[in-house]
């Protein structure tokens, strides 16, 4: 159904299509929306950082959202934020569920033992997508983004790599 791939060059396009959408990006970083040569940074530079694993997601050989991972460091080098986002007509199809899971069990191969995504407080889909994918509400973070003028709470969602030797294991060690 869907398939992670490395972004190209001739991906920038797309990806300021997608993303600078305004229902996409009120759920993403104050970076976006992109202006093109952000994009093209991203592109060549950004995504490609030693700390970070991100990928494009395809569906049907289409760019249709992204997904990635970042290495946590210090005491916390065995955590990696997940984050992923699709573009809107691509919402409610299992696509970021298909990602999110694939990018979950790359991650836990690679040595992770706990990965953890912060959502947005309205992002109630994210939040299903997350569930599906055995992450689970850690808690709630009060005002924790500031973003278009406006406080959000934060959900913290995780997983830990339960079933791996020396794992904890989803309810603790």
């Amino acid at each position: 159904m869907i398939s992670l791939r490395d972004y190209t060059s001739t991906d920038v396009e797309r990806l300021l299509e997608l993303a600078n959408n305004k229902r996409v990006s009120q759920y993403l970083v104050d970076t976006f929306p992109y202006p093109r040569a952000d994009a093209a940074w991203w592109i060549n530079i950004g995504c490609r950082e030693k700390s970070t694993i991100t990928k494009v997601i395809e569906y049907k050989g289409e760019f249709v959202g992204s997904i990635g991972l970042t290495s946590q460091t210090g005491w916390r080098q065995h955590l990696a934020e997940m984050g992923y986002w699709l573009g809107e007509a691509y919402w409610g199809q299992g696509i970021a569920t298909a990602a999110l899971q694939e990018m979950t069990d790359t991650a836990f191969t690679l040595g992770y033992r706990k990965l953890y995504a912060p959502v947005l407080a309205t992002n109630t889909a994210s939040m299903r997508v997350l569930e599906k994918c055995s992450y689970r509400l850690e808690g709630i973070l009060k005002s924790e983004v500031l973003k278009n003028d406006q406080y959000f709470d934060i959900h913290h969602y995780a997983r830990c790599c339960s079933g791996l030797i020396g794992c904890v294991s989803e309810t603790g060690p």
